[in-house]
């Protein structure tokens, strides 16, 4: 202990003894036992635990404390176990304590101060809970976990897509399915915008509040599920429409998107309002559409989604559909055709083609001489 300290120790102590003679104890405090014991523990760069021997006959305690330099008392009252713990204390400095005991709080029966203990905080390096010496850090979401945080580090921002059609016959209006989920830890989804380079969607008919589908909603690791149906919120123009998800059970809407002809394809694109923290404890998705989405001609239809988070992340996913037609024969991508003469003929039918009508024609003579009454002039 250096030396400005014991310094004040001695002083603190003839203080104590010169207040002693001056007001000696009174007659109460004999009949209620100064606590012994005194000791402390868990000292840390901001906390400390004062420790003294459990006394039956007490029914309370009272400690002051100061901090070295300082010149008046903060006090503790009501203290029921023989121990009380010091928070806020200032790194790297020097304490002194005391206690006393209540042995009858309504007559005012207590004892004088024990001795003085004395201790110094530490100067650890704290941790990004400022924990001394702790082992929690900041992730690369940006958050303070492990150490005495209980939260775990975030992951990769890798969400799952999957966007599938319940038919892939070319030319006909089909159900278009939109599944997003997120693994416990990741960043949140703060955006997402699915494209197609083909297709479009029929808003013909249209009015505000019509169903047009329905949606899945789980979020919170599976705390929270809730079916939704999927409505016309309002009409945008026509070729573009507002959708709303409103809850099966309490008719609460828990959010909306847009949906649209662009391009060429389609466009969905749903935002996620801020929620106060920046990683997902696990969610996920459903969007049905009921046959709102046309399927184009025979191609391959490319599907793009694109993902952002909360932090920035941004992840770029891609899939395809193979759209096909009926052939005559029902046969979706068969070879089977309508040939020259009207018939369903090749792929799956087991029928030849037809030719085209090209009959021969032949004539002949079995004499080439002319008729002599008809050709005397070849004579003459």
């Amino acid at each position: 202990m250096n030396e400005k300290f014991t310094q004040n120790l001695l002083k603190f102590i003839f203080a104590l003894f010169l207040g002693f003679l001056i007001n000696p104890l009174d007659l109460s405090a004999q009949n209620c036992d100064v606590p012994n014991g005194i000791n402390t523990t868990n000292i840390s760069n901001f906390s400390a635990t004062l420790n003294w021997d459990f006394d039956s006959g007490a029914t309370q305690y009272r400690v002051r404390y100061q901090r070295s330099g300082d010149t008046s008392w903060t006090n503790i009252h009501n203290i029921i176990l023989a121990q009380t713990e010091l928070n806020n204390l200032i790194s790297s400095s020097d304490y002194f304590w005391q206690v006393k005991s209540y042995c009858d709080i309504s007559s005012g029966i207590n004892s004088s101060w024990s001795v003085v203990d004395t201790f110094s905080t530490t100067n650890y390096v704290t941790d990004c809970n400022n924990t001394p010496n702790g082992t929690a850090f900041t992730d690369s979401c940006g958050n303070c976990v492990g150490g005495t945080t209980g939260a775990v580090a975030c992951i990769d921002f890798t969400p799952s897509v999957s966007i599938t059609l319940s038919s892939t016959e070319c030319n006909i209006p089909v159900d278009i399915i939109f599944i997003t989920s997120q693994d416990a830890n990741e960043p949140d989804i703060s955006s997402i915008v699915f494209t197609s380079d083909a297709g479009q969607f029929d808003f013909t008919g249209l009015s505000t509040n019509d169903v047009i589908g329905s949606s899945i909603i789980i979020a919170g690791g599976g705390y929270f599920n809730v079916n939704t149906t999927l409505m016309v919120d309002f009409i945008i123009s026509t070729d573009k429409i507002s959708v709303k998800a409103v809850d099966d059970l309490t008719g609460q809407v828990y959010g909306s998107f847009t949906i649209e002809n662009d391009n060429g394809g389609i466009l969905v694109v749903a935002t996620s309002l801020p929620d106060n923290n920046n990683v997902t404890s696990g969610n996920s998705q459903t969007i049905l559409l009921n046959g709102l989405f046309t399927n184009p001609d025979a191609s391959v239809l490319n599907f793009t989604s694109i993902i952002n988070s909360e932090l920035g992340d941004v992840d770029n996913q891609s899939s395809i559909e193979t759209i096909e037609c009926l052939d005559c024969d029902g046969v979706l991508g068969g070879t089977s055709f309508t040939d020259s003469c009207g018939n369903c003929v090749g792929g799956s039918t087991g029928n030849v083609a037809c030719i085209p009508f090209s009959p021969t024609v032949s004539v002949s003579l079995s004499n080439t001489d002319c008729d002599r009454e008809l050709c005397w002039w070849k004579y003459w």
